[in-house]
């Protein structure tokens, strides 16, 4: 038999590469939330209070104090930011806590990522699908573009695990910066597009916010929520090549890691 017969279609290394990520997405239910079936519920209860907490907040002072915005804007928001923090703040742990499964020849540092990125966003992505329907059964206003809802999710979904990665990368090479990470991320917030929206602000901080790359995600988020109730402004060129620089990045910051551990 020659040795081409032998090889391996892209088709069957495609299967085998989603067969590990899902072993690796049941052990890591398994690791984090134990046989506990409450414990998963966690996975939606956390951010679920959150976001409603936030709403709650925002929506009692734009009674007193004017501020503009809506529950469902700061609620349904909120659950995207902390898809994004959460995703980077779990970065740090995902290869200490997984180094013994390294030595299986199918099982590549990315994976223990997506794996660990797949749970976060379902949870996330649930939340929202839970906000979205509870806000319209109180009364609230139908989304006038659910798909633009979804693709705002999944942008921000990529852009937190191309930082993610790099994060991956940067704390297995250098310890300690997680805690410097850790206040980056708070430190982020009120800069993120979360709590304001463009046509808000004066026109020279508006040049300046635009180079957030949140900022736009928040933009088409709120399109796809209220359509042409508010003013929006965003670019999804601009966001991909933000996805795109910190995948490469955080993809060869893995690499260098992998082969520093002795492991290739």
């Amino acid at each position: 038999m020659s040795d081409t017969a032998a090889r391996p279609t892209l088709a069957d290394c495609a299967r085998t590469q989603l067969r590990v990520i899902g072993a690796l997405v049941i052990r890591e239910m398994h690791t984090r939330f134990g046989r506990h079936r409450f414990g998963y519920l966690t996975l939606f209860f956390e951010p679920l209070l959150l976001a409603i907490g936030v709403g709650i907040i925002h929506q009692l002072h734009k009674g007193e104090r004017g501020v503009r915005g809506s529950f469902e804007m700061y609620a349904i928001g909120y659950v995207l930011f902390m898809k994004l923090r959460q995703m980077i703040m779990r970065a740090h742990g995902t290869i200490p806590s997984n180094a013994a499964l390294l030595f299986h020849r199918q099982v590549a540092l990315p994976d223990l990522f997506f794996a660990r990125h797949l749970i976060e966003t379902a949870a996330c992505t649930g939340v929202l699908f839970i906000m979205t329907f509870a806000g319209i059964a109180m009364g609230g206003e139908i989304p006038d573009s659910p798909i633009k809802m979804l693709a705002a999710a999944a942008l921000m979904f990529l852009l937190a695990q191309g930082l993610a990665l790099m994060v991956g990368a940067a704390t297995a090479e250098w310890h300690g910066i997680e805690r410097f990470i850790h206040l980056l991320t708070y430190l982020f917030l009120p800069i993120s597009g979360l709590f304001f929206m463009l046509y808000w602000l004066p026109p020279w901080l508006q040049d300046l916010a635009v180079w957030v790359p949140t900022v736009h995600i928040f933009e088409l988020l709120r399109d796809g929520q209220f359509g042409e109730k508010y003013w929006t402004q965003y670019d999804i060129l601009y966001v991909i090549k933000w996805i795109l620089v910190t995948h490469l990045i955080g993809l060869a910051g893995l690499r260098i890691v992998r082969q520093r551990v002795g492991l290739e």
